[in-house]
């Protein structure tokens, strides 16, 4: 099979690639596994926030949000995100607040009693008061992933799954990637391969950009009480939080432990450090869980995407790092790396936000 480009890596990155990507070239992706987003993607959050990471990072999810809902059947329902300062951490609101209001001028202050209003089980003593950010959405990751794979479908895009890539080479001036039973040909290679985005540069003999996979695990329990219409609520300092999902809450520690490229496990010792910091920033009382699982969040060294060619390797194209924003920024990044693949520049519809393609370069981490 010959393409003018080869998409390695079937979650968020790969797949919203080749969704702004078909309709412009012939492109074929592949995935290791035997379904798309098994990984990090599938083990998301699912939340859409526009107050979380870098400015960077805020301003392409901003130009992310329209893809979720200006749609006849949206991909994200609206869902407020509260940010809650513990007592002792006072300084965080103002910090917070003086952070994100300029590009989210909808942010409302609230004072201890108005948390404990949103949220009962945190008792005024208990916090410094909050951030509310009542435009965040909760998503829809399965309806976002197969809206992706229809249009790349539609556009010719084939998708190899169960095809995991144990060979690249160079062929003249194509590559040759050999995955599962299958030999492409492609002008161009897009990396999208989350935390085993080194693995493949290294296999195409490419200098790795130094990717860390972070490890965070996740929980359900049952609250004991309706809990419906509870914001999302988010430590200030990032050591906690807690949404509601059905009748239960998810809650995790929010923690980031180094590990290699794996199919992430939920490690034991994290799940109740999140039950604990749950238990005592809350009246909750958790002592059972429901389920659990892991997800690896892949990071570049600045924690800031990588999207552009490599300036070594000859029609290589790294679309790495999403971190915990590949969902809620992967319109804007797909449409980016579409952008920068084929016209050299990041599109009107993204640059309008004061994104830039030196911003993203992969040069900037070497």
């Amino acid at each position: 099979m010959h393409v003018d480009v080869v998409i390695i890596g079937g979650g968020i990155a790969g797949l919203s690639c080749a969704a702004y990507l078909s309709p412009r070239a012939s492109v074929a992706l592949v995935e290791a596994e035997s379904s798309l987003g098994y990984h990090a993607t599938g083990r998301s959050a699912a939340i859409y926030t526009e107050c979380y990471g870098a400015e960077l990072i805020r301003r392409l999810s901003l130009a992310s949000r329209t893809y979720f809902v200006d749609r006849e059947e949206p991909l994200g329902s609206v869902h407020a995100v509260l940010f809650v300062a513990a007592a002792d951490n006072a300084g965080a609101v103002d910090d917070l607040y003086n952070m994100y209001l300029p590009l989210v001028p909808t942010l409302q202050r609230l004072s201890p009693d108005e948390v404990t209003a949103l949220v009962p089980v945190i008792h005024p003593d208990k916090t410094a008061g909050g951030i509310l950010e009542p435009g965040a959405l909760n998503l829809d990751v399965h309806g976002i992933l197969t809206s992706f794979a229809t249009t790349a479908r539609t556009h010719g895009c084939n998708i190899l799954t169960a095809s995991r890539v144990t060979r690249i080479t160079r062929d003249g001036r194509a590559w040759r990637v050999l995955a599962g039973d299958h030999t492409i040909t492609a002008t161009t290679i897009v990396d999208a391969a989350g935390p085993w985005g080194d693995v493949v540069a290294t296999m195409a003999g490419v200098a790795p950009l130094g990717l860390t996979p972070l490890k965070r695990s996740a929980f359900t329990f049952d609250p004991g009480m309706s809990t419906s219409d509870w914001p999302f609520v988010v430590d200030a300092g990032e050591q906690w939080y807690m949404k509601p999902e059905g009748p239960h809450l998810l809650g995790s520690a929010a923690s980031e432990i180094p590990e290699a490229p794996s199919d992430a496990r939920p490690d034991e010792l994290d799940v109740a450090l999140g039950i604990e910091r749950i238990n005592e920033s809350t009246a909750l009382s958790v002592r059972s869980i429901k389920n659990q699982w892991a997800g690896l969040r892949t990071f570049t060294s600045d924690r800031i995407p990588a999207a552009g060619y490599d300036d070594d390797g000859d029609g290589f194209f790294w679309l790495v790092g999403q971190g915990g924003y590949g969902i809620h920024t992967s319109p804007a990044l797909g449409a980016t790396a579409a952008g920068l693949l084929l016209d050299g520049v990041v599109p009107e519809s993204v640059a309008r936000y004061g994104v830039t393609a030196e911003m993203l370069h992969p040069g900037r981490l070497r």
